[in-house]
């Protein structure tokens, strides 16, 4: 079974509305807007934020232990809790996207538009 072309041979029929649309210039509308460095900003508070609850998180994820040993010595076991451990490795990853995204925002808040 064979399935209709969507266009015919000569290629597809553009109107009017279709071909100003197309003559009309784009521009580089994504740059130099100045509000970027407020959102880069915010983000940058939030990224110190995760880095702040990851150290947090990592110091509940680590727990010593003194139980007695043999011959009345004493033996440390420290034990990882991995929930607390990946938690802080989650926040410190999304912090660290974060701060790229930071860069990228300050690029575009500071570049100059081209005429």
């Amino acid at each position: 079974m064979t399935t209709p072309e969507q266009w015919p041979a000569d290629g597809p029929k553009l109107s009017v509305d279709t071909l100003e649309h197309a003559a009309a210039p784009t521009g580089s509308a994504g740059l130099h807007q100045p509000w970027r460095a407020a959102v880069a900003g915010i983000e940058l508070v939030v990224a110190v934020a995760l880095v702040l609850a990851a150290w947090w998180a990592w110091r509940h994820g680590t727990v010593t232990i003194y139980l007695p040993g043999p011959h009345g010595g004493v033996d440390v076991v420290t034990r990882s809790i991995g929930s607390w451990l990946s938690a802080a490795v989650g926040a410190v990853t999304l912090a660290g996207l974060l701060l790229l995204d930071v860069i990228r925002q300050l690029m575009l808040a500071v570049r100059t538009r081209r005429r």
